[in-house]
């Protein structure tokens, strides 16, 4: 059970998809060190099934600005949500931050694990996404958003 802005709200996991996945081969000139992950994120809503979803796109590549993406995957975690159409105000989703938080917590960890089992036997096994704090990451995109 979550709350926020006066509304208690249940929710339960609807489903998870790997929408896409892409594994390609390392760069000669590849540099372990400079490893990284960059994180795309939005989030939908399905009024007709009273669903929220989370589409979380991870790229491993070399640096933040790399050209080459060593392997990409892009789920779909979708949720189960009571009391939806309360945090819709026209085209606008006002999600409490902590719900929100704590639905891409899960994306981001189901997203892990997806990404873990795909690349196994690959040198990125040993490379799996790193521990953030999933609160402070989704405000972050938020305020990209807006």
């Amino acid at each position: 059970m979550a709350e926020g802005n006066d509304i208690k709200v249940s929710f339960g996991l609807h489903s998870f998809k790997i929408v896409d996945f892409k594994l390609n081969e390392l760069p000669k000139d590849y540099d372990e060190q400079n490893m990284g992950y960059k994180f795309q994120f939005r989030q939908e809503v399905n009024e007709e099934e009273g669903t929220f979803s989370i589409y979380l796109k991870v790229s491993a590549q070399e640096g933040e600005s790399a050209k080459e993406v060593i392997a990409s995957i892009e789920t779909r975690t979708s949720f189960n949500v009571s009391d939806l159409d309360k945090m819709i105000d026209g085209d606008n989703l006002n999600v409490p931050i902590n719900l929100g938080s704590t639905l891409f917590s899960i994306s981001l960890s189901t997203t892990r694990g997806a990404l873990a089992a795909k690349t196994e036997g690959h040198f990125l096994e040993n490379h799996l996404l790193p521990l953030v704090n999933p609160q402070q990451m989704y405000e972050e995109f938020l305020q990209k958003k807006g």
